[in-house]
């Protein structure tokens, strides 16, 4: 019950991220906005470690570790997502991080030595033609012009990245670290990365006016960064990085739900029968009873 619960708490939440996202666009650069972000979290983290008395000393090679995974899964991966949004559709960024689940998969098997399972490879993929089916309209329009072939390198890489994250977590180093103090240093870490990116972007830090902006931006640093990666990376390590990462292809139905609400997301046959299809593969993976791939 605990496993299910933290997938569908982490599906709900990302899945609603993407409109809180939306609710800081237009006055603070994206780059500053992640270190706001990432910096609130940590805080948040290394706070809560300290209250309950968790141990934060750790050696030089643990903090190397943690910096590289904070880096792979806090910092480089997000800023190359905001990066490609700018050139690429909501649809089409979700359907190439629903890659996830196969390089997952494909990492897992290379790095740690875990078995594939045909049920997990059918799941995903299931879940990727899925996706493709929702978001037709906006594939169909794409053009590999310059700046769109951009966003597409930009956002395969992040999910490269991410996937290089999830499976350091998966590791014995990753799964002999407290998760608590884990995740605390390497949102830190994450946190001067994406510090060091603002900077780099010339980008001036600067406040919104508006109201909505610091709502959005307490909600994706509590519950979208805190609350959610915490019960990510415990996944990781109960039902392994193929079944944890699906909420890759899970996340984006929240969000169409959302526009669906409050966008007037326009539902066609394509769009129902991939749903249909994520739901399938989601009812396939969560059949795998172990930790392999």
């Amino acid at each position: 019950m605990r496993i299910t619960l933290a997938f569908v708490g982490c599906v709900l939440i990302w899945g609603t991220t993407w409109y809180a996202i939306e609710w800081q666009l237009g006055h603070v650069a994206k780059a500053w906005s992640l270190t706001y972000r990432y910096s609130i979290a940590s805080v948040i983290l290394l706070a809560w470690c300290g209250y309950k008395g968790l141990r934060l000393s750790f050696n030089k090679k643990q903090h190397a570790f943690m910096f590289v995974t904070g880096f792979l899964l806090f910092s480089s991966n997000y800023y190359l997502v905001y990066w490609g949004t700018e050139y690429l559709t909501s649809g089409l960024v979700a359907v190439t991080f629903s890659l996830l689940t196969f390089l997952n998969i494909i990492n897992a098997r290379l790095f740690l030595k875990t078995k594939i399972s045909p049920r997990s490879l059918l799941a995903s993929l299931l879940g990727v033609v899925g996706l493709i089916f929702i978001f037709k309209p906006e594939i169909h329009n794409f053009s590999m012009n310059d700046t769109t072939t951009l966003g597409l390198m930009l956002c395969i890489t992040a999910t490269l990245l991410a996937s290089g994250g999830n499976t350091l977590v998966a590791t014995k180093t990753g799964f002999s670290l407290p998760l608590l103090p884990f995740n605390a240093w390497a949102m830190s870490y994450g946190a001067l990365c994406n510090l060091v990116f603002a900077l780099i972007s010339g980008e001036t830090p600067s406040l919104d006016p508006r109201p909505q902006y610091y709502l959005a931006l307490i909600y994706l640093s509590v519950f979208g960064t805190v609350i959610a990666f915490s019960w990510y990376l415990w996944l990781l390590t109960e039902i392994g990085i193929a079944r944890s990462s699906y909420m890759a292809v899970m996340t984006p139905l929240v969000a169409l739900a959302i526009s669906t609400l409050y966008e007037n997301y326009q539902w066609t046959g394509y769009a129902v029968a991939g749903v249909a299809l994520v739901v399938i593969g989601n009812i396939l993976m969560s059949l795998s009873k172990s930790k392999t791939t």
